[in-house]
């Protein structure tokens, strides 16, 4: 188990699968969803807050919708696509993917530490994400 700024990452004995708990709230400010930062955390003010956000949300997204599918709340993505009220059920599966990042390109998301260029649209666009986390990182620009 790993455990960095409020994100916890375990593997189970087999290794075959990997959590990545990231503590959040939603919330709303004028009207529009957001999603409320662990206190303590924050992204880099540096940076474009709303490409950040919407980089972050996505990923909680994936990861809220993939346990939708592993519990059984939804049966497949068609549903999950009409529960959420979604018309495209490719959208669902390039949102769910981001699920198979490496864990430390995750925690970079949320902490805001990612490659300043770095976008959902970005993510969207690769159409095979590469299984090796070292081969991830150096597609997405964590490797130079």
């Amino acid at each position: 188990m790993t455990e960095r700024k409020n994100i916890t990452v375990t593997e189970s004995d087999d290794g075959k699968l990997i959590t990545v708990f990231i503590p959040m709230q939603f919330g709303r400010k004028g009207g529009r969803k957001k999603v409320i930062i662990p206190e303590g955390s924050h992204l880099n003010l540096n940076r474009d807050s709303e490409q950040d956000a919407t980089l972050f949300k996505a990923l909680v997204k994936a990861h809220r919708w993939q346990s939708m599918l592993d519990d059984g709340t939804v049966a497949n993505k068609t549903e999950l696509a009409k529960l959420e009220g979604i018309a495209s059920i490719g959208y669902v599966s390039q949102i769910i993917r981001l699920v198979n990042l490496a864990p430390d390109i995750q925690e970079a998301i949320v902490n805001g530490t990612h490659p300043r260029d770095l976008t959902l649209a970005d993510l969207i666009k690769v159409k095979v994400l590469p299984r090796l986390w070292r081969e991830q990182k150096a597609l997405l620009g964590f490797i130079t």
